[in-house]
């Protein structure tokens, strides 16, 4: 068995790195301890480290509520559009309903003529145009569709 033995050489400071040790005035003693601008530089880093994170959050949060608000507003565009075509609102005079009584969605429902003529050239009596639009904080949503009522 041969074994292996490595003679280290007693630390030896270098002028890089060394400091003054201040109480005995000698050269070649390190203190460890951190300078003022060490730590100044540091603290620097981590609050531009923890001001990225705080912005990154928010940013993320902000596009969960504006996901979740097109979401429903499209769901509740969906489901008007149904609604609509069931019972569908006055002719002429736009049915409104507020947002404060809607879960914060605006729905704005109308029904107009839509003239539309056959390949004879002759109008098609009865074809109506229904448009609903939602509105949610700054979000808006558009659908449209004809719908034929007998004259």
């Amino acid at each position: 068995m041969i074994t292996r033995v490595q003679i280290m050489k007693p630390h030896e400071p270098s002028s890089f790195g060394s400091r003054l040790d201040h109480t005995s005035g000698k050269q070649g003693s390190r203190i460890s301890a951190f300078t003022l601008f060490e730590v100044l530089i540091a603290l620097g880093v981590f609050m531009i480290a923890v001001t990225g994170l705080v912005i990154a959050i928010d940013t993320g949060l902000q596009v969960i509520i504006q996901a979740r608000q097109r979401a429903a507003s499209r769901e509740l565009l969906e489901s008007r559009l149904a609604y609509c075509q069931a019972d569908p609102p006055p002719e002429g005079t736009p049915r409104v309903i507020e947002a404060r009584e809607n879960h914060g969605v605006r729905v704005e429902e109308s029904l107009a003529p839509f003239p539309a003529k056959d390949a004879k050239g002759t109008e098609i009596a009865g074809l109506k145009k229904l448009t609903i639009i939602t509105k949610a904080a700054d979000q808006s949503d558009r659908a449209e569709i004809l719908m034929y009522q007998k004259p």
